[in-house]
């Protein structure tokens, strides 16, 4: 089987150390076939820089399977209940009670930052509240009175997330919950970091070319006066996600073997409102750009979002780090996206 060559992004790496990985998707049929990684194409053009490639594992993404993920309820961490096994009408080995004030706790892993269709099927006649990281989800709450299935469109961090639900009334039997990959239902809108307004020494780059249209905005931090102003919309006053694309690859001075990287932060304060101070990890290049999500409460219509730093000063209050393992400055800001929480 011949198919067309595609490019893969591969994300870059840390002074040739620290392995990552990329994944692609093909679609092959049974039997053998050869898969050929080039640096140029005669349709795709060169690739940029270098790359070590290590090895290919290929697995086999059977939609049956994989989509949706499915957490039975008696496996939850449960509180205030306990599982009723062989349970009449469950999917499962059981199902779960929750009379009011019991929970079920999922720990629900996502792929990537962004909505997820969240289904829960339920018996009995009881209502249950849901909430996701401890944020409460602004949705109706589950459970209809009779067996069957409630949806929730929620956004999801990438990695794990904490979904719990809680019962509200008595008589609701949790049976699982289903999480999918989802769109088109909480829409999300993207602001460009160099469309915001910078302020002080912080400024707007084209020194790295993974930056979403070429261009983020550096050197915020150092000092309040230092800082990135994005005015964003929202449709209705509530909890959103706002998703912050950033790169971070400051680190200590090094021993002689050991790298040292640091966590910058940043304060993010929202209409003037009080900062909340959030911390990027390490992304091993100022060129290698990832997410992190925040949720802020946003009133409907226009509101400013204000990105400052500075170094805390050490327990004494007075002094600070000496050996500079603590950064001043924010990370680069390449965009920022607001979604609806739920």
């Amino acid at each position: 089987m011949t198919a067309g060559p595609s490019a893969v992004d591969m994300p870059l790496g840390y002074k040739w150390v620290v392995w990552g990985h990329t994944d692609t998707t093909v679609k092959l049929t049974a039997g053998r076939h050869r898969i050929t990684l080039a640096a140029q194409d005669a349709d795709l053009g060169v690739t940029k820089g270098d790359a070590i490639i290590d090895k290919i594992d290929l697995s086999l993404r059977d939609e049956n399977v994989t989509s949706p993920a499915i957490y039975e309820a008696e496996y939850a961490t449960l509180t205030g209940t306990r599982p009723h096994y062989t349970y009449p009408g469950a999917s499962g080995p059981g199902a779960v009670p929750l009379p009011k004030g019991a929970s079920a706790t999922f720990w629900v892993h996502s792929p990537t930052d962004g909505e997820a269709t969240l289904s829960l099927d339920h018996l009995g006649d009881g209502r249950a509240q849901v909430s996701l990281n401890g944020e409460e989800l602004d949705v109706a709450r589950t459970g209809a009175g009779k067996k069957g299935t409630d949806v929730v469109r929620a956004f999801l961090s990438g990695g794990i997330n904490k979904i719990t639900v809680t019962g509200v009334s008595p008589g609701l039997v949790l049976d699982r919950l289903r999480v999918a990959p989802s769109s088109g239902t909480l829409v999300t809108k993207v602001y460009q970091a160099e469309d915001g307004t910078p302020s002080g020494a912080a400024k707007v780059t084209d020194a790295y070319t993974f930056a979403n249209g070429g261009k983020a905005v550096t050197g915020i931090g150092d000092g309040k006066a230092n800082a990135l102003t994005v005015d964003v919309f929202a449709k209705r006053s509530g909890r959103h996600a706002v998703t912050i694309r950033y790169s971070n690859a400051e680190q200590a001075p090094a021993t002689h073997y050991n790298p040292d990287p640091i966590t910058r932060h940043a304060d993010l304060a929202v209409n003037g409102g009080p900062a909340r101070r959030v911390l990027f990890p390490t992304t091993f290049h100022f060129n290698a750009f990832r997410e992190l999500t925040v949720p802020v409460t946003l009133k409907k219509g226009t509101n400013r979002l204000t990105f400052t730093a500075e170094e805390l000063p050490d327990f004494n209050g007075d002094t600070y780090n000496q050996y500079d393992q603590r950064s001043p400055y924010a990370p680069v800001i390449d965009q920022v996206a607001v979604t609806p929480l739920s």
